[in-house]
C-alpha cells in the first residue's frame, strides 16, 4: 500500500519577504487583535473623561431684550414679562387651535414645567398669537387641559395683539406672526402662521438659543428637544453664565 499523505501543519499565516520565510500563528493574530481593541478603548475612555473635564463654551448671546410687554395671565391678572428678570425662561407663542405644530411645542413646555416647578429661579410664558380668541377664560382652560396648575411657573399671557405681536417680533427676534390666506387655510381656525421655535432666555434678558423643537424631519425636531431640556440645566446650574 502506498504511504499515506502527511497531515497538514497547523494554521498559519506565511510571508515571503527577502527570500525568507515568516510565519505567524492565528494565535498571535488573536492576541494583536485584542490589544489593539483594548487601546482603542482607553483612547476613547481618556477621551470621553477629558471632554467631561473640560470647560464647554458658554451659550450663546443672541440678543438682548430692551423692551417689555405688559398683558393679562389666564388668572385675569396683569403681568410684565420684565418681572422675570433674574430667572431663566422658556417663551413661544401659542395658538391654541393652531393645526401645524404647537402640540409639538406645548408639548416640551410641559416637560420642563415638570422638570423644574418647583424652582423659583424659572418660568414658562406662552404668548396668545390671538388674542381675540385666545382670552383669559379661554386660556385658563386650555392650561387646565394641558396639565398647567395655577401655582405652576407658567404664564399665559393674552391682550393687544400688536403688542404681544410687536414683542415676539422686535424683542423674541422671532419670525413676525401673519395672516394666512384663505385658500391656504386647513381649516376655518387656522388664520396665523407664527415662529413655533422656543426661545430661551438667561436671567439676564438675553436670548441665549432657539429651538425647532416641531421639525419635518423627526431626528431634528428630537434633538433640538434634547438640547433645549439640556441648554435650561445649564443656565439654572451656572447662575453667572
Amino acid at each position: 500500500m502506498p504511504d499515506s499523505p502527511p497531515e497538514p501543519p497547523p494554521p498559519s499565516i506565511r510571508y515571503t519577504s527577502a527570500g525568507a520565510d515568516c510565519r505567524v500563528s492565528t494565535g498571535s493574530w488573536v492576541r494583536m487583535g485584542l490589544g489593539i481593541g483594548m487601546a482603542l478603548a482607553g483612547v476613547l475612555m481618556l477621551g470621553h473623561y477629558a471632554n467631561q473635564a473640560l470647560p464647554k463654551p458658554p451659550l450663546p448671546v443672541v440678543a438682548q431684550i430692551h423692551g417689555d410687554l405688559e398683558a393679562t395671565e389666564r388668572s385675569g391678572q396683569t403681568v410684565k414679562l420684565s418681572a422675570l428678570r433674574g430667572k431663566v425662561t422658556v417663551m413661544a407663542c401659542l395658538y391654541t387651535v393652531c393645526p401645524h405644530g404647537c402640540a409639538a411645542v406645548v408639548a416640551q413646555m410641559q416637560k420642563l414645567n415638570a422638570a423644574h416647578r418647583t424652582r423659583p429661579d424659572f418660568h414658562l410664558v406662552s404668548l396668545a398669537v390671538a388674542p381675540e380668541r385666545d382670552t383669559p377664560g379661554f386660556l385658563k382652560a386650555y392650561a387646565e387641559g394641558v396639565g398647567a396648575r395655577p401655582e405652576d411657573p407658567w404664564w399665559f399671557v393674552t391682550g393687544n395683539q400688536q403688542r404681544i405681536w410687536d414683542y415676539m417680533t422686535y424683542d423674541l427676534q422671532l419670525q413676525a406672526p401673519a395672516p394666512i390666506p384663505e385658500e391656504k387655510r386647513l381649516n376655518p381656525l387656522d388664520l396665523y402662521e407664527h415662529d413655533l421655535r422656543l426661545v430661551l432666555i438667561d436671567r439676564q434678558g438675553r436670548v441665549r438659543g432657539y429651538y425647532a423643537v416641531f421639525h419635518p424631519q423627526p431626528e431634528i425636531a428630537a434633538l433640538m428637544a434634547e438640547q433645549l431640556g439640556r441648554d435650561v440645566q445649564r443656565l439654572l446650574d451656572h447662575t453667572t453664565e
